[in-house]
């Protein structure tokens, strides 16, 4: 008898010792880092995603799959080489199965090759650059922000028929930067436009009198710009103090609201692609009025902008995947996602997660800058476009990363 009172004794212990662990692993937080500008060239458009990230997750509850879930930042300060060191120590001390974040196009590249050797599942959520889907592409990155071929295409058509048909480019000299132009001239040869002049300029530029003098004299008369950050409020200053929308006019390949709020309403006259527009829709207002509220230190007023939308559209595939798969594991979460699609997304068209290469497909505008406007509702919406219309076939970007192909 006291045998088997014995053997009752120790697998009781036994099965609250498995509901113990159990417990403790169902409590037990999912970490995903988050390797993002704080400082630099970028720090404002850094600040924006993470505020985006933190929205969907406190829409999730901050949980999932009944876990919470933990964000842990680095600052990549816009180095690759100072963002790969701490991606790595995010997952290799911290814990972290999951990455987004970047902003900078070789940045992105940068994560992404320290997530592929460890199989950590990275969000590239700001970056442009067509080589994350195309020869940086891999199965552990996804590419949330639509690509330059995108931008680029949702645009040139309009600006050809409409604004002007010699075109004269400034180029950011990086990646993102050559990957903007070498759209922009690819439709150009199909829209009947001639290139009349190229300047590349390197980071860290903030006086553009010599470059803005050679586009005046260039006889152009469409300017066609790639730059971002506190570079480009730079250049934006310029563009009026040199009185460019004189002589021509001026379209962004891509632009942030971050970047053009700053400016006198005098001084924004430009077109541009964006990402998003906090005033498309009674959602995307709502939204934005949101983040004022609860983030009274955004770097700009109604703070829905690209970054912000990229970085909260992120988390929520991400969320979602995980949801979907009913476990974290890190390839059984990516085989979730491909091919997801999100309707709840703010947007007049849905997003999609293409399989074959992991783009990430949602709307994009094309936007004209009112000077009138007194406020932050600075711009006209000309165009909402479905990246699907516009994006690179299987037949131009031949690859596939797909972890089930």
């Amino acid at each position: 008898m006291m045998t088997r009172i014995g053997k009752l004794m120790v697998l009781t212990c036994v099965f609250v010792l498995v509901g113990a662990l159990t417990a403790l692993a169902a409590e037990e937080p999912i970490k995903i880092g988050i390797v993002s500008p704080v400082s630099g060239n970028y720090g404002d458009h850094g600040k924006l995603e993470r505020m985006g990230m933190k929205a969907a997750l406190e829409e999730f509850g901050s949980k999932v799959l009944g876990r919470p879930v933990e964000l842990v930042v680095a600052d990549s300060e816009t180095n690759p080489d100072v963002a790969a060191r701490r991606a790595r120590r995010l997952i290799e001390v911290d814990g972290c199965k999951y990455l987004m974040g970047a902003v900078s196009s070789s940045v992105a590249a940068a994560i992404s090759a320290v997530a592929t050797e460890n199989k950590v599942l990275y969000f590239a959520t700001n970056g442009n650059s067509d080589s994350l889907n195309a020869s940086k592409a891999n199965t552990y990155m996804f590419h949330v922000a639509p690509s330059m071929a995108m931008l680029v295409r949702g645009g040139a058509d309009y600006v050809a028929k409409n604004i002007g048909k010699k075109w004269f480019y400034i180029t950011h000299d990086y990646s993102w930067g050559h990957s903007g132009t070498a759209w922009a001239r690819a439709s150009a040869k199909n829209l009947g436009v001639t290139e009349v002049g190229e300047i590349k300029v390197p980071l860290g530029t903030r006086d553009f009198s010599s470059q803005l003098l050679q586009a005046r004299q260039s006889g152009a008369d469409v300017l066609v710009v790639t730059m971002a950050g506190f570079d480009n409020v730079a250049l934006l200053k310029q563009l009026a103090e040199y009185r460019i929308y004189d002589k021509m006019k001026v379209w962004y390949t891509l632009m942030e609201f971050v970047d053009m709020w700053p400016l006198k309403p005098e001084q924004r006259q430009a077109y541009a692609n964006v990402e998003v527009y906090w005033n498309e829709n009674d959602k995307t207002r709502a939204f934005a009025e949101m983040l004022q509220k609860t983030n009274p230190d955004a770097p700009c007023p109604m703070p829905l902008d690209n970054g912000t939308y990229e970085g909260w559209l992120a988390m929520k595939i991400l969320l979602t995947g995980i949801q979907k798969a009913g476990t974290d594991d890190v390839d059984s979460v990516i085989k979730a996602i491909e091919g997801l699609e999100i309707k709840d997304n703010m947007r007049k068209y849905p997003t999609r997660v293409r399989a074959w290469d992991h783009q990430v497909l949602t709307q994009i505008d094309l936007i004209k800058a009112n000077p009138k406007a007194t406020g932050p509702a600075m711009w006209d919406v000309i165009d909402e476009v479905d990246a699907a219309t516009v994006a690179r076939t299987k037949a131009e970007n031949p690859i596939n990363v797909s972890i089930s192909k």
